[in-house]
């Protein structure tokens, strides 16, 4: 009898085996995973964007995490075991950023992906290269604000009293700047100390002591300095957004995000639920977000992008998917949002002189299902189009930022 059990015991755990996700028995969710990239010699800042088929994105914003060199034109970085797409993209601090479509990669195995010309994208996953890919070091994110008179800024970092470096030589991890005019780069979580320098070295602040998690540091023409570990641009407090929506509109989410950086508010498409409270669906989301989209019925209905003032209460009417209205107290006068046959659509009175619904000829194109949006259409134009949601509910991979507020948002 215990044989018996011990090799039907088998057998279910065989059966378990075999309906698990290839993806999970490829690598568990928090296991990192090399993604290899050749690019053309004119793609400059080559960056891997990359997300789960649920819209779970690796990466809090586009695009994405930048690569670090190999030789011959490869490139690296490390992406969570659970990606299933990714996209190459390059040249973004100029006015013809480039990017590949999306593609489609095997959760938790490393991959070697060719980029042509003219963007289009192979994987492999035997090796293309005889470069050694180095080892994964986690490592968290430095944003430093300097004097204008540095033309450059660069990071020296390191672990007390043991002395280990995180860069080979004196200055430095030379800082990116961005659009906001933050310099920033990463260290490896072993390090506690660093030091900003700016021109090539030449002036520098003390020794700075520091935690091993995102921090912001600004620093003054006498050389002292401010350290943060919240984003100074972003200390508005929460704010609740309210939504009257559709009657046949069911399960309400909202999806909130910063535009044009394209920072989410929530993880995955299609963004946390609303709570039903005195007749409003209300979320709290935080007050630096500038987007938001209402969407129900899993995320397959959804409104337009709309732009919302930070750190400010707001109420969202949505009539139909085409139709919402922004205010910042709450409406006296709210349309109904009925859209049964009885009324008109937007809660407006019938004009008796109009034909009826009934009166209408029949039509194929009556009631087609909302456009659904794709995750491998990213905006060269504006880097919020590019960030969201990516492949959320089958098709649906709709949503990371803003376009503009008659257009769909792309995920």
């Amino acid at each position: 009898m215990k044989k018996k059990f011990a090799v039907l015991a088998m057998v279910v755990m065989m059966l378990a085996v075999v309906c698990l996700p290839t993806g999970a028995l490829a690598a568990q969710a928090d296991e990192m995973v090399p993604v290899v990239v050749s690019v053309p010699e004119s793609w400059d800042a080559p960056h891997l964007w990359a997300w789960a088929d649920d819209g779970t994105n690796a990466f809090a914003a586009w695009p994405g995490e930048e690569m670090e060199a190999l030789d011959d034109g490869w490139y690296y970085t490390y992406v969570p075991g659970f990606v299933q797409n990714v996209i190459v993209n390059a040249n973004n601090d100029t006015d013809a950023p480039v990017q590949t479509e999306g593609l489609v990669v095997e959760a938790g195995k490393p991959v070697w992906i060719t980029v042509g010309e003219d963007t289009t994208a192979t994987a492999a996953y035997e090796a293309q290269n005889t470069a050694e890919i180095p080892a994964y070091v986690e490592r968290f994110v430095i944003h430093a604000y300097v004097p204008l008179s540095w033309n450059t800024a660069n990071l020296w970092a390191w672990s007390a009293p043991d002395g280990t470096n995180a860069f080979d030589a004196w200055p430095g991890l030379l800082l990116t700047e961005g659009e906001d005019g933050w310099f920033t780069g990463k260290a490896p979580v072993f390090i506690n100390s660093i030091i900003i320098s700016g021109n090539e070295g030449a002036v520098q602040t003390e020794d700075v002591s520091v935690e091993p998690k995102e921090l912001w540091i600004t620093v003054y023409e006498d050389l002292t300095y401010d350290l943060s570990y919240e984003d100074p641009n972003r200390a508005a407090e929460d704010i609740t957004v309210r939504a009257k929506i559709p009657d046949d509109w069911a399960g309400p989410c909202c999806w909130a995000w910063s535009a044009p950086d394209g920072t989410n508010a929530f993880a995955s498409w299609p963004g946390e639920a609303f709570t039903e409270e005195d007749g409003w669906y209300t979320i709290t989301v935080p007050g630096w977000i500038n987007s938001v989209i209402v969407n129900a019925n899993e995320g397959s209905v959804q409104t337009s992008d709309l732009s919302v003032e930070p750190g400010k209460d707001v109420w969202v009417v949505v009539t139909d998917a085409e139709n919402a209205a922004v205010t910042y107290e709450e409406p006296t006068d709210v349309p109904s949002t009925d859209t049964s046959a009885e009324g008109s659509e937007g809660g407006e009175s019938v004009n008796p002189d109009e034909p009826s619904a009934s009166d209408e000829p029949d039509s194929t194109e009556q009631n087609e299902p909302a456009e659904l949006p794709d995750n491998t259409e990213k905006s060269s134009g504006n880097i919020g189009l590019v960030i969201g949601i990516a492949a959320a509910a089958v098709a649906v991979v709709g949503g990371g930022t803003a376009v503009a507020v008659s257009k769909k948002k792309k995920k």
